[in-house]
């Protein structure tokens, strides 16, 4: 299991694997907010994503709490391109910030 930790230096969201996730098949990941998060509020492809999240994963991305956790299918090569939203601010003022980071599946 890998665990992305997610945090915000004020200006930009920083993750704790620099926004390049090396991943095995089967394997499940988890976005947890760090410093300055509040919640992970989204995690979804981009439309230029090498695969698409319906062949990626077995379990797509959803939310767990202020976490969100998916497992990736255990026969997918390749890479997922995505875009990260959190709650910076509080529960009544919100601030979405967004990263796009990229999971790698080593074969």
């Amino acid at each position: 299991m890998a665990t992305i930790t997610v945090s915000y230096d004020g200006v930009d969201l920083i993750l704790s694997d620099n926004g390049h996730t090396n991943a095995s098949r089967s394997e499940q990941i988890n976005w947890h907010p760090g410093s300055g998060v509040k919640t992970v509020t989204n995690v979804t492809a981009k439309s230029s994503s090498p695969v698409s999240t319906e062949n990626f994963w077995s379990n797509a991305p959803r939310e767990n709490g202020v976490n969100f956790r998916g497992t990736i299918n255990g026969t997918i090569e390749g890479a997922w391109d995505y875009d990260i939203s959190c709650n910076v601010g509080t529960n009544n003022n919100p601030v979405i910030k967004t990263k796009d980071p990229r999971i790698q599946v080593l074969s």
